[in-house]
């Protein structure tokens, strides 16, 4: 299987999102002619990205670590990753 960032993954996200319960809405620019973040509410858990598979993402951490999220200990995998492709 081969998946790709792309707008036609938007629907499955949002679909994910909106299973897991959370109420999903935009906040627009003044005219309305542009989205500034999506958002996705559920309880005490709000969420807020720029498109809709980030956004999935943000409420995958949010539920599985919850307010300490920041807290993990991860290492610096980002860099790991990033150097090992120098």
């Amino acid at each position: 299987m081969k998946i790709t960032e792309a707008m036609n993954t938007y629907d499955i996200a949002l679909f994910a999102i909106k299973y897991k319960g959370f109420e999903v809405s935009l906040e627009m620019n003044h005219s309305k002619d542009e989205i500034l973040f999506w958002i996705a509410k559920n309880n005490d858990i709000s969420v807020s990205a720029f498109n809709p598979l980030s956004l999935l993402g943000l409420v995958q951490i949010a539920e599985k670590y919850g307010e300490n999220w920041n807290s993990l200990e991860t290492g610096n995998i980002y860099d790991e990753i990033f150097n090992s492709e120098m």
